[in-house]
């Protein structure tokens, strides 16, 4: 056997062999960049998502807040001929009146400079929004009053609240 064959043909076995072992290690170092990459699009897309339902559940949270609110003052009024308009500081005021012996009280839901305020005063006494408790925010508000239904228009839409007492007319 001749002796310098056998020497070439060694090197080059295993220069054979150590491409083998290099294609090898590009591909498990490629197919660990694909991976890192689909892991890395995968949370991206995941924090979008979360964040596009966090600003959801806040929305609902703000309406089902303000809502309650404002369903809450007019239910605690809830009697028969209890609910008036009149004309708050910038424009309508829904008036929830209550008749005591003692004499006439008012709550009143009016807009001014962009929030919307609860004030609770005796009857006839003009309208004060620096002793008032602010809402919250709204350039919007109106309401309408049907026998049993209020329907109170903000920024956030319109909700409706069903009362107990019979209220006659309609506003």
């Amino acid at each position: 056997m001749n002796i310098n064959h056998a020497v070439v043909s060694a090197f080059e076995r295993s220069k054979s062999e150590e491409k083998k072992h290099s294609t090898s290690r590009v591909f498990t170092l490629l197919l660990l960049a694909v991976f890192f990459l689909v892991l890395m699009g995968t949370l991206a897309v995941g924090a979008h998502i979360y964040s596009a339902v966090s600003k959801t559940q806040s929305y609902t949270d703000d309406v089902h807040i303000q809502t309650g609110l404002l369903a809450g003052a007019v239910h605690a009024s809830d009697a028969a001929q209890a609910v008036e308009r009149g004309e708050g500081p910038e424009g309508p005021a829904l008036v929830l009146v209550e008749r005591f012996e003692i004499g006439t009280y008012e709550t009143r839901i009016y807009k001014h400079e962009g929030m919307l305020y609860l004030e609770y005063a005796i009857a006839g006494r003009p309208y004060n929004p620096k002793t008032a408790t602010p809402l919250f925010k709204s350039n919007t508000f109106d309401f309408s009053f049907d026998g049993k239904l209020v329907t109170i228009t903000t920024d956030l839409g319109a909700s409706e609240v069903a009362l107990r007492s019979e209220q006659g007319g309609s506003v």
